[in-house]
């Protein structure tokens, strides 16, 4: 892509502290330089202008990511932005305002409001730009910007307080799945989705006898917990976290995914969340690990889980500060921080957790993936069974599997 030379030779015209409003200001001015007018500006030459910054920041993936912030603040599915990349972004709004208005016309009797609102809209859309584009330069995650990361074809909420879901942990899930198809699954028909090996669904998961109860340790975004619910056939999910902030996300992951029709709210109460038409009891409770678990499974009724997953903490305290910007200074330490050795968790998860899985139960953790020998040693000392690491897509060790010692 051809950039203009306006951008980085005359830096000094965006005032870094000005923020998106500079960087607006800035993009304007670039366009009577260009003889461009200010109603006749494209989508393209916002790009022209903008990754440069973004490629100056060591942004790896500039040019994706450039493509997501203005299909986001523009509002704008790839087809249109594909479509509309070289044409006048004034006249895209004026196209849509109008099939807007029409549509509205044809459904209401309410006065409908004049077209010059959509000169309002893209003034705006453009700021939001800018903003989205000075917070990207910061190096805040993409996902924090847009609000939102894909799991294993979901959409999760992600912020400030959680980790953003990554691919890596997708093979936990997976593997789970594929140990679920294998334990009762003979001769009936299962879904797959694209790329991946064919796993249960809920529909398929429910004519199993045994209904599941899951434990998800230090669930932040709530991704590998929910994921598995979607897909399981479940009867009690606890998605525990030592963080109040992270919960709330997981929680309102939870109402998205699964409770988006009032009417199938059976229950809202404190940490309790029970959707009946899927039959699982879902708990939110905040413990640090298990500290909080014996008084809770007992209030509940709960005696074991037969699945307990995580995706613990397990970074070195010492490398913590040195990881990409982007994970040190935006993601929350307490969810990578795994002490000094970064073994800690998975030391208290192999001792103190056999105590709450059911006979037979199962235990699937992501791990480093210099840490394989050393979280199959703690949990073959504790006098779990089965142990072993299996690898990522990348064929790098990525997981643990054990089973309960009883």
């Amino acid at each position: 892509m051809k950039n203009r030379n306006v951008n980085l030779e005359n830096k000094h015209e965006f005032n870094p502290t000005g923020g998106a409003s500079s960087l607006k200001n800035c993009f304007l001015d670039s366009l009577s330089k260009e003889s461009i007018s200010k109603e006749a500006f494209s989508l393209q030459d916002i790009e022209q202008f903008s990754l440069p910054f973004l490629e100056e920041a060591g942004i790896a993936e500039a040019e994706l990511d450039l493509r997501l912030l203005m299909q986001e603040a523009f509002s704008l599915e790839t087809k249109d932005y594909l479509l509309w990349k070289r044409e006048a972004l004034s006249a895209f709004y004026r196209k849509r305002e109008t099939l807007s208005v029409l549509y509205r016309k044809s459904t209401s009797e309410e006065p409908v409001a004049s077209l010059s609102c959509f000169s309002g809209a893209l003034d705006s859309a453009l700021t939001c730009f800018f903003s989205f584009l000075e917070k990207r330069l910061e190096r805040i995650p993409l996902s924090q910007i847009l609000g939102r990361q894909e799991f294993f074809g979901l959409s999760f909420l992600v912020n400030e307080n959680v980790l953003s879901p990554r691919q890596d942990t997708e093979c936990i899930v997976e593997r789970i799945l594929q140990e679920e198809k294998e334990k009762g699954k003979s001769g009936e028909r299962n879904k797959g989705i694209p790329g991946r090996s064919a796993f249960p669904f809920v529909e398929d998961a429910n004519t199993n006898e045994k209904q599941l109860s899951l434990l998800d340790l230090c669930t932040g975004s709530g991704c590998i917990g929910l994921t598995l619910l979607k897909h399981l056939n479940c009867k009690t999910m606890l998605l525990l976290d030592k963080s109040d902030k992270a919960l709330e996300v997981a929680k309102e992951n939870y109402r998205r995914l699964f409770l988006e029709d009032e009417e199938r709210i059976a229950n809202v109460e404190g940490g309790h969340l029970r959707e009946q038409k899927n039959r699982a009891s879902v708990y939110f409770p905040e413990s640090d690990l298990f500290s909080a678990l014996p008084s809770f499974m007992e209030e509940k009724g709960i005696s074991g889980f037969d699945v307990l997953v995580s995706n613990p903490p397990y970074i070195r305290s010492s490398v913590v500060p040195g990881l990409d910007e982007e994970v040190a200074l935006h993601e929350p330490r307490m969810a990578l921080d795994g002490g000094a050795d970064g073994l800690d968790f998975y030391r208290r998860i192999a001792k103190e957790g056999k105590c709450f899985l059911l006979p037979g139960g199962r235990v699937y953790l992501e791990i480093g993936y210099d840490q394989g020998e050393s979280v199959k040693s703690i949990f073959q000392k504790e006098g779990y069974r089965e142990v072993e690491v299996f690898q990522d897509y990348e064929g790098r060790d990525r997981g643990l599997y054990a089973v309960s010692p009883t």
